[in-house]
């Protein structure tokens, strides 16, 4: 028996919840399991669900959060629990393997305050409940043996991949009606920008020496969302800023499409989804140090503290959108939800 929990994957998903349903997706057609969800309809129609109360679901705020832990616990079983995410069911009797992205809330607790006393009080003394940890890029694997005082071999890296039916090069026509509907001229893109370590303030500054381009920012919350604002402020730009909460799916690909380049200016990340997203709509890229193991030698990279660095490289990007564009999907085709599944699919039947 084999269970696959993706309590954190709802008809809002972002993140772990995206990662979840690309996932399983895939995974479904190597391994038989049954799928723990509050959100059934995320998922094919023929997978075995088990659902779980929807109050659950991520878009319920803090109060899941809670209710989820409590509900974690009531789970029983003796065969192999998968879970996408960080939390462990302390009374299970079979193997059990859980999925921590990154440990953001340890590097960034003011910000993450409840997930960080998740981790310090709940995860990191229970963590040997668990046979191994998935995780998305070496960096984040270095992250959790150094604070979890882990042996190497409990954690394994699968890298991860991205929607190839959403993110594809988009016809012109259908790239240009995006755009109308959303009031968009030449613009920059930066793709999730909820929390500080985002760093988009710095994007932000380049724009007075990027005449007349405009900066598009999506996935926005706050309170971060009021510091981006402030700063768009102070530097009298709001008529060149345009900043949306969500963008659904379905348009994003072309948001992306119609870019003339994606910044990605983290001081911090797990993996960098939004690099895959871009080069695979044939969108170059300018990042950091943060996200250099999914763009690799196909982005232009920028000092995440540098206002000159980040104007430079964006202006060597432009120059040259051809050469980055083709890098970009010579890129790309390493990383796919296939693969992903596969891999990891191999690894289950091997422990089982």
């Amino acid at each position: 028996m084999m269970i696959v929990d993706t309590l954190m994957a709802d008809e809002k998903s972002t993140g772990i919840g995206i990662y979840t349903v690309n996932l399983v997706k895939h995974l479904s057609e190597y391994l038989d399991f049954t799928v723990i969800t509050h959100s059934p309809e995320l998922f094919r129609k023929d997978l075995k669900f088990k659902l779980a109360p929807k109050i659950l679901a991520p878009l319920n705020g803090k109060k899941a959060a809670i209710l989820r832990m409590f509900y974690l616990q009531t789970l029983r079983g003796k065969g192999l629990l998968y879970r996408t995410y960080h939390s462990i069911s302390l009374f299970w009797a079979g193997k059990q393997i859980i999925t921590i992205h990154d440990i953001l809330p340890i590097l960034f607790p003011e910000r993450y305050k409840e997930q960080n006393y998740l981790f310090r009080y709940f995860l990191k003394p229970f963590i040997n409940k668990v046979d191994y940890i998935f995780t998305v890029s070496q960096r984040s694997k270095e992250d959790i043996v150094n604070f979890f005082k882990l042996d190497e071999s409990k954690v394994r890296v699968f890298y991860q991949g991205y929607n190839e039916d959403i993110f594809k090069p988009i016809p012109k026509e259908k790239v240009l009606q995006v755009k109308r509907r959303y009031g968009l001229f030449d613009y920059i893109l930066v793709v999730g920008a909820q929390y500080i370590h985002k760093n988009v303030e710095i994007v932000i500054k380049t724009l007075p020496f990027l005449e007349p381009l405009q900066l598009v920012i999506t996935g926005t919350r706050e309170p971060y969302e009021s510091r981006i604002m402030n700063e768009v402020e102070r530097l009298n730009l709001r008529d060149r800023v345009r900043i949306f909460r969500y963008i659904p799916q379905e348009d994003l690909a072309g948001v992306y499409s119609g870019a003339l380049l994606v910044a990605v200016p983290s001081k911090y990340e797990g993996f960098g989804i939004p690099v895959l997203e871009a080069m695979a709509t044939g969108v170059p890229v300018v990042g950091t140090e943060a996200v250099k193991e999914s763009g690799g030698d196909a982005i232009e990279y920028a000092d995440p503290d540098d206002i000159d660095s980040w104007i430079q490289a964006i202006n060597k990007v432009l120059n040259d959108r051809e050469r980055y564009i083709k890098k970009g999907f010579d890129r790309v085709k390493k990383f796919s939800w296939k693969r992903t599944a596969k891999e990891i699919s191999d690894f289950i039947k091997n422990i089982l």
